[in-house]
């Protein structure tokens, strides 16, 4: 990340031959205090300078290493972890970070030695035991690993370590114990990767059509990860871009207020007016935009308004106000205006999938069903497959009775998505219509299963029993 200048590492084990530990580390690693993110400079310089003035802490050089750990410089952070161990080798922190990052490049190994270090300091942390049962199953120690999950799940991780026994358990073939975990975790932790490993035990006993359902919900399976805290410390020093998706996924999690923090601490860098400059534009902008995004999911929809007009007036050509200013718009059903500045955003970035989504969510708000369906395909072009755009597809098509096209649109919906109720509701609708009805039966079925709205089960009943009645009797013998 950046230009990364390091200080003398061959000196230091030079000098480590010949002087104490203590003072082998008395000059801390150098790492992107010359890059052109300020806001991550700014931090970085300030922390060094907290070492050079108290050169023996070791919390304050592990607080060095947390942030070059949490801003993308590696190399620095191993290094700094390993010299903040040094002088404060009771501290947890240090080697159980350092493990982390040794692991992430592949070397589970050496991450085993160190965590065996940390765990030496407080062996009373569950995330460092489900990080050892991981590691141990990756370096093919799978009995070992189950030992670190049982000891896990001494500690309280109970899901996490439930999960990585079963997994244990299938690495040593014993796949209908790995199953009776997972058939109770399937109900509890809907986990796509948890389902997915169902799925895999399934197959493994032959029961391959439930394998096959199971592997369906875990179509979209990341490897699993669990809460822990301590590692979670090192968010405080994050800063630059990694800031920014930090804040940004804060207010898409609803927790609006720290990201609204991070949102206006960066502003310090890049203020508003940086957003009309021909140079250093763009992330100004992106920071009015997603301020503007989070003032909205506050509930302050006036300010949002305010701050992307404010943006809009800095920067015409920047596609994201018109789509903030359209969604804002739309929820206070201005739906003519809220759709101009969609437009205006499509010329702007023609190949934006969303913006064509919201374009057609628009014009089926206003009733134009022919050319919200164009605007849906369209935006499939761009983002093929996407969930919530064939949901949308699909509702156009309904409006205009072409139930045959809906059917393919929730159809696939439905795969993208198994759990999706409301995809399987208009599913059943719509089998209804075409006269399969015992499809639409169990779709319905589906439907209610994964716990569709009564309302609407209701209304596809009422509709399913009509065509039922209506449907000619077959001739007698």
């Amino acid at each position: 990340m950046g230009h990364v200048a390091v200080i003398a590492f061959a000196v230091l084990f030079l000098v480590g031959c010949s002087k104490s530990d203590t003072e082998a580390v008395d000059e801390p690693i150098v790492a992107g205090v010359d890059i052109s993110d300020t806001d991550v400079a700014e931090h970085l310089e300030a922390l060094l300078q907290s070492v050079r003035t108290v050169p023996t802490s070791g919390s304050i050089r592990g607080r060095l290493g947390m942030a070059y750990d949490i801003n993308g410089f590696r190399e620095a952070a191993i290094a700094t972890y390993d010299q903040a161990s040094r002088l404060d080798p009771g501290d947890f922190r240090w080697p159980y970070f350092h493990a982390h990052l040794v692991a992430e490049d592949g070397g589970y190994e050496k991450a085993l030695e160190l965590l065996d270090r940390a765990l030496a300091t407080d062996a009373g942390y569950a995330p460092a035991w489900l990080s050892r049962g991981s590691w141990l199953l990756k370096s093919n120690r799978p009995q070992d690993a189950i030992d670190a999950y049982r000891r896990a799940n001494e500690l309280q991780a109970s899901a996490y370590a439930a999960f990585g026994r079963a997994q244990s358990l299938m690495a040593v073939g014993e796949f209908a114990d790995a199953l009776e975990i997972l058939e109770s975790l399937a109900t509890g932790f809907d986990h796509p990767y948890v389902h997915r490993t169902h799925g895999e035990a399934l197959r493994a006993l032959g029961r391959i059509d439930e394998a096959r359902a199971a592997m369906a919900r875990g179509r979209e399976a990341e490897p699993l990860t669990w809460p822990d805290e301590r590692r979670d410390q090192r968010t405080v020093h994050m800063r630059g871009h990694a800031s920014y998706m930090l804040a940004k996924e804060l207010s898409a999690l609803g927790r609006v207020d720290e990201a609204l923090a991070i949102l206006r601490r960066l502003q310090g860098h890049h203020p508003e007016e940086h957003c009309g400059r021909e140079e250093e534009f763009f992330l100004a902008c992106n920071l009015m935009n997603s301020l503007s995004i989070a003032h909205d999911r506050a509930g302050r929809p006036a300010e949002s308004l305010a701050t992307a007009e404010r943006g809009l007036a800095l920067r015409p050509t920047f596609a994201g106000f018109h789509l903030t200013i359209a969604k804002v718009l739309r929820d206070t059903r201005d739906l003519e205006t809220a759709l101009n500045h969609v437009e205006r955003a499509i010329d702007l970035s023609p190949s934006d999938g969303y913006a064509h989504e919201q374009r057609g969510r628009l014009l089926f708000g206003l009733n134009r069903y022919e050319d919200a369906k164009a605007a849906f395909e369209s935006a499939l072009q761009f983002e093929p497959g996407k969930r919530t755009t064939l949901f949308y597809l699909g509702l156009a098509q309904v409006e205009l009775l072409a139930y045959d096209d809906a059917v393919e649109s929730f159809r696939r919906v439905a795969d993208i998505e198994p759990h999706f109720a409301l995809g399987h509701v208009f599913l059943a609708r719509s089998l209804a219509e075409v006269g399969r009805i015992g499809e639409a039966r169990r779709a319905q079925d589906r439907a209610r299963e994964y716990g569709a709205n009564p309302a609407e089960l209701r209304r596809n009943e009422i509709r399913l029993r009509e065509l039922e009645a209506n449907e000619p009797l077959e001739p007698p013998g």
